[in-house]
């Protein structure tokens, strides 16, 4: 394998002959850099330029050759930032800069700057490369940072004073411009198509430049793949992977489809068919494939018609970002490894863990090369259908402004100048109970795992189309004889057993647990648990009960303290370390309240509590006036009580 570098300059890029194309490819996030990076590099050159320096080096680029038809095409590996920057510097300098903006394409002229599979800022890129300078460029999510880059790079010399002798600016900048392209040099290392990439993201991620291992994975997914199949495999697998926002918008962002064409998929039942996404894909890939230079109509006209500008207007005006998932890509990818190798009969996963995401899909998934074309596509497909379930069933954090609520989030179908809009909702829960059911279990299980989204999301899988009571009524199942059973096995092993047998019934234990004196050692599971079960019987029917919502609590209260002060006189003996005389609470809760006396606690909570209830089973503890052992034993047969009821009328198949 032949591998060069050498120091480069723009001036020298450009002289390349045939010219040099890069392409930013689709395992590379988008451009990131924020405004500290991009002020911080401005200075520096601005200063070196000042002092007269003969060079500035600006770091190293990896290239990967690609084959074409003509030029000489390159993937940037390494270094995507801080070349990325230094295009949009050409645009927004321009002068000596100009020639390194575009290359020959054929009989055509095209920005020397692509991203792969990235409609959206390939558009943008074209803009600033052939639009009339001034020109308003299109205003997209993905495009943001760029934009934010261009107004610093531009008013550079706004607060920073010309250097003494200095008069006419124009000439400054001139002379700037002739500077980044002749002076400021970096080193290019190449290295050919035929490269294991694998080999080559190890050397790169040994000498701290981290790619993220979901981002790693992806690449080596779609190097089985033929090379005309990849594009719409690629955009489903991003779009999958951006869990801060819902796949359709993704979906819409990243590929171009308009937010109307992404609805009709929704309102058609075909958002869950991967066959059918795919194909739209492939259509518009297809359209897409002659770069051509855009004229100033058909950028603006692609201005208007931005998906993200659609979704933006038809979304009750709410941000892009408004949600975030409650956890993130490597571990849905386990998830939904964990179900693939349930229906290919292969051994399931030994243990869920983000660090090993790697080595998980190397000894599970990429254990042989037979069929693995094959294996990938179905992959991917899966994917696709657990995000679709996952937004529309799993709950989100939902950002309402002063705090952040789990959600899942209505979903609607509008009619504007008359085409159809899917939109969600931020206000309204498509279904309150079974969105706190999944509130309950996150807060109680391990916040790395959530073991019991697998079983969820492989029921759904195999039965689309139910009512959500229907799926509500499995996951109360689930709760109960998963988690509310005797924990013989790991949660991993348990969980399995749930996916090969759903509606399987095991003995409860919550009897015999909540009859123990385990102080504070009892499973913060069964607070949370209660918590709901509360709420669900409607055991009051206040406002307050019915806003109820659970946070995170880390800490277990003894009503009445371990250690009581000689004036408490609602001491409790018996039932000290009992659940009756127990609450959960947040940590700086509990040390607040300490060993106050009991009627000094309540006061407490009643004035903490006015607006919103933190706790329904305090709440129903401190309707006592006085607190005693006999009241604690009663509020404790009671809550068992409460549990039964809820046990033995849930639906079981």
């Amino acid at each position: 394998m032949e591998i060069k570098s050498k120091l480069y300059s723009l001036a020298e890029v450009v002289k390349e002959s045939p010219d040099w194309h890069f392409n930013i490819p689709i395992y590379q996030r988008l451009y990131v850099w924020g405004e500290d990076q991009v002020l911080t590099l401005l200075n520096d050159l601005v200063n070196a330029y000042e002092r007269r320096e003969d060079l500035f080096f600006l770091g190293g680029t990896l290239l990967v050759e690609q084959k074409a038809p003509s030029g000489r095409h390159f993937d940037l590996i390494d270094g995507q930032q801080r070349f990325t920057t230094l295009w949009l510097i050409c645009h927004a300098w321009r002068d000596a800069l100009k020639s390194f903006l575009t290359v020959t394409a054929g009989k055509s002229t095209e920005p020397r700057l692509r991203f792969a599979i990235r409609p959206e800022v390939n558009r943008f890129l074209e803009t600033l490369a052939f639009g009339e300078r001034g020109q308003s460029v299109p205003e997209e999510e993905a495009t943001k940072r760029m934009r934010v880059a261009l107004d610093l790079m531009k008013s550079v010399f706004e607060k920073r004073p010309l250097p003494a002798g200095v008069n006419d600016l124009g000439v400054h900048l001139t002379g700037l411009t002739e500077f980044v392209f002749d002076k400021v040099r970096f080193v290019i290392t190449t290295v050919p198509h035929e490269t294991d990439l694998n080999k080559l993201f190890e050397v790169i991620n040994n000498r701290g430049v981290q790619l993220q291992h979901h981002e790693i994975l992806k690449a080596r997914m779609l190097d089985a793949l033929e090379e005309s199949e990849r594009g719409p495999y690629a955009v489903m697998w991003e779009a999958c992977a951006d869990m801060e926002n819902f796949v359709e918008r993704n979906l819409s962002s990243i590929s171009g489809l308009s937010a109307s064409e992404v609805t009709a998929f929704y309102e058609q039942g075909k958002l869950l068919n991967p066959p059918t996404v795919r194909t739209k894909l492939q259509e518009r890939m297809k359209g897409q494939s002659d770069h051509h230079a855009l004229g100033l109509g058909e950028i603006l006209k692609s201005a208007e018609e931005s998906p993200l500008a659609e979704i933006a207007a038809n979304d009750e005006g709410t941000d892009p970002t408004w949600v975030r998932s409650i956890f993130g890509f490597p571990l849905f990818l386990q998830h939904t490894l964990r179900i693939w190798l349930l229906e290919n009969g292969l051994a399931d996963l030994p243990r869920l863990l983000d660090r090993e995401l790697i080595e998980l899909f190397k000894d599970h998934f990429f254990l042989d090369t037979i069929k693995r074309a094959e294996k990938v596509r179905s992959f991917i497909d899966l994917l696709w259908r657990l995000r679709v379930i996952f937004d529309e069933h799993i709950v989100k954090w939902a950002d309402q402004g002063e705090e952040e609520i789990h959600l899942i989030s209505n979903i609607s179908v509008s009619l504007s100048s008359g085409k159809r809009y899917m939109s969600r909702s931020r206000l309204t829960d498509s279904h309150r109970a079974f969105s706190l059911l999944q509130s309950m279990l996150y807060h109680s299980q391990e916040i790395t795992t959530q073991y019991w989204v697998t079983p969820l999301l492989l029921f759904i899988h195999r039965n689309p189309g139910e009512k959500v009571e229907r799926y509500f009524a499995y996951l109360r199942h689930l709760d109960n004889h998963l988690l509310g059973s005797a924990a013989d096995d790991s949660l991993v092993v348990r969980t399995l057993a749930f996916m090969k047998n759903p509606w399987q019934r095991r003995s409860l234990i919550h009897q015999r647990e909540l009859g123990n004196a385990s102080g504070v050692k009892f499973a913060h599971y069964w607070f949370y648990k209660l918590e709901f079960v509360l709420w669900f019987q409607i055991k009051r029917t206040t406002e307050k009960w019915k806003n109820f919502r659970l946070t995170a609590k880390s800490s277990v209260e003894h009503i009445s303290p371990q250690t009581p002060t000689e004036r408490d006189h609602n001491r409790v003996n018996h039932a000290l370390d009992h659940f009756g005389n127990l609450a959960l609470v947040s940590r700086s809760l509990n040390s607040e309240f300490g060993n106050l006396p009991y009627n000094e606690k309540r006061q407490r909570f009643l004035n903490n509590n006015k607006s919103r209830l933190d706790s329904l089973k305090m709440d129903l503890i401190y309707e006592n006036e006085h607190w005693n052992d006999t009241k604690a034993f009663t509020h404790q047969k009671e809550m068992i009580e409460c549990l039964d009821t809820y046990c033995d009328t849930t639906p079981n198949g």
